[in-house]
């Protein structure tokens, strides 16, 4: 049956790696009687947690939604990984919710992934609350944490919650807005009389009546703390702060009434941005528009492309535009997705997400509408890929498949990439960091079939010349009838990084026809492709022709050609070649204590540390490091700081490499070629 859209609740649960999101939402499947046991992560019976490659490695890897009733309210939850690997679908499905809540680990606090998360939902505008959670584990601490909380994401975060019981002892919350503070024990009293004080002050500030009435010493009621704080959640100006053991249950019933009366509807959130700045209603009745957030390449149902309804309602046969590439769609049935498990729905309306299976031609970050009110939605900005591997096919057979099912690997994981390098002649794959190309190859082997073995890849250096430099060539060939002849004179000198190959002709009298002085330029373009250092593509070079002679019957085009390529040679060699490679610009986000390792370290890696400063309480320091010196580094960043630290890389320019570094690259790619050569 249709729902209310005033009574649905999309949120997306998210936190840092371990910190019980999986075991939440178990619990939360299992109160709101979705499910009939409670699973565990631990055992492999989660719920959440479901898929062959999460239950091995006992970790969420893919955001799953999960429904459930709660109170006549809809509630649908988006299960998203917390390791920054995975961070793709965790982005993907903010964008997808309305609302979200952060699990915030009660014994390890605030950590990088839970500061990373809460600047996208900033950025993105999402209400929250937030839930302490384990709070039954050796060293837990409730206050300890909210005072970090404060500390980090604002004095707008409130407890609406306070623990009964410390660590094993822990087997009650007290709710600040439903309990009465005769029925608080003596030893918290004071505790919560100072939070329920603020709790009425940040709903009495949403509105100008209730605001007198506290400022004149008159206690809200329930209703109305509830109604103020839930404006103020959607506002963005309270966040809650609630607690409890999910494993034992205690405190999820609370949590679920919270997201039912203070997290808002799609009707709350409010018309919904377009591309060309316009914005459509979330109402059923309105035209239909939706957004593909994900997509899964499902081995019996095929493609699953999983839609946001923004606006108006979703029915299966009907025919809807796909505004982002400009095809038509029939809609098949639509697919409720309780994890794993698909169930087939009528129709779905604004704030439900359903999947579709065989669509022609959707993919992630494309817009579905009504044809004839055709709109288009915002991209997600998915984030770049931090590590790479050199793939090759294990036999032949791997071979021929291994294109394709990169390809549909690429469909459903937009961090996910592939790329043939034409210098290195290496097919590489590039992700998010080892964990996440290891669950790729992974799937290439489990659910596709193809077996494939990794390397390092092979730095893409080039060469160039640090002064001028002279050549000249004759090429005299004689076998008979007609011979070739053709001689040319080149200069060349160094460009500025990054302007390429540059040619010129100053020949005067006629020594060079003008007709051959193309194919001297061919024959100096054909020297670009491989140096004089190591065989690397040449860059940044202008060359001139200026002088050289040619033969009435015998010279040709080959001829100038072959002069016009070892004159070059020639000239390169006497014009202090030298060898570049590409240096990454990298942001690396850590915790001050690791300040020192970080920064000691990329200066081993031969880094130039550009900047430190704070961003979002962690240190942010960006540098300049040699490709060379980061192919790896995405694990071993993790290993130095417990995974307390991520980090973003992008190309910024080519480099000259050191002599004792250039030396030993010369030396292996002169070893490589020997090798080639005698196989």
């Amino acid at each position: 049956m249709p729902v209310d859209i005033a009574k649905i609740r999309t949120v997306a649960v998210v936190g840092h790696a371990s910190s019980g999101k999986s075991s939440l939402i178990d619990a939360v499947l299992f109160i709101s009687k979705a499910v009939n046991t409670h699973g565990r992560v631990a055992n492999g019976t989660s719920a959440a947690d479901c898929l062959p490659d999460e239950i091995e490695r006992k970790i969420t890897i893919h955001a799953k939604t999960f429904h459930c009733q709660w109170e006549g309210h809809r509630v649908t939850l988006l299960d998203t990984p917390g390791f920054s690997d995975f961070f793709g679908d965790t982005l993907a499905a903010i964008r997808a919710a309305d609302a979200a809540i952060v699990v915030i680990d009660g014994v390890g606090g605030i950590e990088v992934g839970a500061r990373r998360i809460w600047k996208m939902l900033d950025e993105m505008q999402k209400p929250r609350l937030i839930f302490v959670s384990k709070l039954d584990k050796e060293n837990s601490d409730f206050f300890r944490c909210v005072e970090q909380i404060r500390g980090v994401f604002g004095k707008n975060c409130i407890p609406f919650e306070l623990p009964l019981g410390k660590e094993s002892a822990f087997s009650k919350v007290l709710n600040l807005r439903t309990t009465p503070e005769a029925d608080v024990p003596a030893e918290l009293r004071e505790q919560f009389h100072k939070c329920h004080e603020s709790l009425e002050e940040a709903a009495a500030e949403q509105d100008d009546k209730l605001l007198e009435e506290f400022l004149g010493g008159q206690a809200l009621t329930v209703d109305e703390i509830t109604k103020g704080t839930h404006v103020g959640v959607a506002r963005g100006t309270t966040v809650p702060i609630y607690c409890g053991c999910a494993e034992k249950e205690v405190g999820v019933r609370n949590l679920l009434e919270g997201v039912t009366a203070l997290l808002p509807s799609p009707a709350d959130v409010g018309a919904v941005a377009t591309e060309d700045g316009g914005s459509v209603e979330p109402k059923a009745d309105a035209p239909f528009s939706g957004f593909v957030f994900k997509a899964t390449v499902d081995p019996y149902a095929g493609h699953l492309a999983y839609v946001r309804v923004i606006s108006g309602t979703l029915k299966s046969d009907m025919d809807v535009l796909n505004a982002t590439r400009g095809g038509k769609e029939r809609i098949p049935q639509l697919l409720s997705m309780q994890g794993k498990t698909q169930s087939i729905i009528a129709e779905a309306g604004p704030g439900e997400i359903v999947a579709l299976a065989k669509l022609k031609d959707t993919h992630i970050n494309n817009t579905l509408c009504d044809p004839a009110k055709p709109v288009k939605f915002a991209p997600i900005r998915f984030p770049r890929s931090v590590m790479s591997y050199a793939v090759h096919p294990h036999t032949a057979k791997d071979e021929e498949k291994i294109s394709i099912a990169l390809h549909r690997l690429i469909e459903e994981d937009p961090t996910f990439h592939m790329e043939r390098n034409p210098n290195t002649k290496e097919l590489v794959i590039l992700g998010m960091g080892d964990q996440h190309l290891a669950v790729v190859v992974d799937n290439l082997k489990k659910r596709l079939g193809v077996n494939v073995d990794l390397s390092t890849p092979k730095v893409d250096y080039k060469e160039t010349i640090t002064a001028k430099g002279d050549g000249h060539y004759k090429h005299k060939k004689q076998s008979g009838g007609h011979g070739q002849y053709g001689e040319a004179y080149v200069k060349i000198e160094p460009q500025p990084r990054g302007k390429g190959f540059e040619f010129a002709s100053e020949v005067v009298g006629g020594s060079i026809p003008r007709n051959f002085i193309p194919a001297v330029e061919k024959g100096c373009m054909e020297g670009m492709q491989g140096g004089v250092v190591a065989g690397f593509p040449v860059v940044d070079v202008r060359a001139i022709v200026y002088d050289g002679s040619y033969h009435d019957v015998d010279s040709n085009e080959i001829s100038f050609k072959i002069a016009g390529l070892h004159a070059f040679k020639e000239a390169m060699q006497k014009a202090r070649p030298a060898l570049l490679e590409p240096v990454m610009n990298v942001t690396v986000f850590v915790p001050e204590q690791y300040m020192g390792d970080i920064t000691g370290d990329l200066n081993h890696r031969r880094g130039h540390i550009l900047t430190v400063e704070m961003v979002d309480g962690m240190q942010g320091i960006r540098a300049q490091v040699p490709q060379s010196e980061l192919f790896k580094y995405a694990s071993e960043l993790r290993s130095m700081t417990g995974g307390r630290a991520s980090f973003e890389m992008e190309f910024s320019h080519y480099e000259q490499v050191p002599q004792h570094v250039a030396a030993k690259v010369v030396a292996e790619a002169q070893a490589a070629k020997k090798a080639q050569a005698e196989a």
